[in-house]
């Protein structure tokens, strides 16, 4: 893997084939290795600090980088500090500049160039074994703004998500309710659990409760809702789909 920093969006920038094939003439590293678990850097439980990340270089293995979570992780662990941030992750200089670091939305492109970046993103993701970052911001603060701006977030960061179904009939004003339909999630359970989450976008704060399951249980729900949880309803629901049928 090589690594470089794009000094314009103070980025890392870590990718498999060497950026100067691509007419990169900057400082380029090779033979990087990076440890970055999105899930676990991202995840925001009630009550916790707001995640704060940063990426780290290994002083015992100068060619090994860690993304932190917060920095006093990396100060308590045998890091040396690089950047602040996330960094990104992708094949080639060349997809890097393409792509940036603003993902675009349906609202921004073809819904058929939609598709085909998040094609691009499960390519990607499957070959590196990491996730790439998450666009900015969602357009408002609204519950709906913030309900789509999260579902893009997930189809970026997991390429197994296939739909995500978004509940808000019958939810309270500061909550969003996901069910996300996952090819890692196997089985046919009676009930649904969902994990419960807060988010805080652009001075709003929400619960954000996302239950995963497979299709099989998505069959079952939806002949019986009572395998639901309690107020939740499929009625007035949302849809988002990764590729449309």
């Amino acid at each position: 893997m090589f690594r470089v920093f794009d000094q314009k969006s103070e980025t890392q920038v870590f990718m498999v084939e060497d950026p100067r094939r691509a007419g990169f003439r900057g400082d380029v590293e090779e033979g990087v290795s990076l440890e970055y678990n999105t899930e676990e850097t991202f995840l925001w439980p009630e009550g916790a600090d707001i995640p704060d990340p940063c990426v780290g270089r290994s002083r015992e293995n100068s060619k090994h980088y860690k993304v932190f979570k917060y920095q006093q992780d990396l100060h308590g662990a045998e890091y040396e500090f690089v950047s602040h941030g996330v960094p990104f992750v992708t094949v080639s200089w060349r997809d890097y500049v393409r792509l940036r670091l603003n993902p675009p939305g349906p609202e921004q492109i073809d819904e058929e160039d939609w598709y085909n970046y998040l094609d691009k993103v499960d390519d990607e993701a499957r070959r590196l074994g990491q996730r790439t970052p998450w666009p900015e911001a969602p357009e408002d603060a609204s519950r709906d703004s913030v309900a789509q701006w999260l579902a893009k977030q997930h189809f970026i960061t997991d390429p197994t998500i296939r739909e995500i179904w978004y509940l808000p009939n019958g939810a309270p004003k500061d909550e969003i309710r996901f069910l996300e339909i996952s090819e890692r999630v196997t089985g046919n359970e009676e009930k649904v659990e969902p994990f419960d989450f807060r988010v805080d976008i652009l001075g709003s704060q929400y619960r954000l409760f996302i239950a995963d399951m497979g299709g099989d249980q998505l069959d079952i729900i939806k002949h019986d809702a009572a395998a639901l949880p309690p107020g939740w309803t499929l009625h007035g629901n949302t849809i988002w789909r990764r590729r449309a049928a």
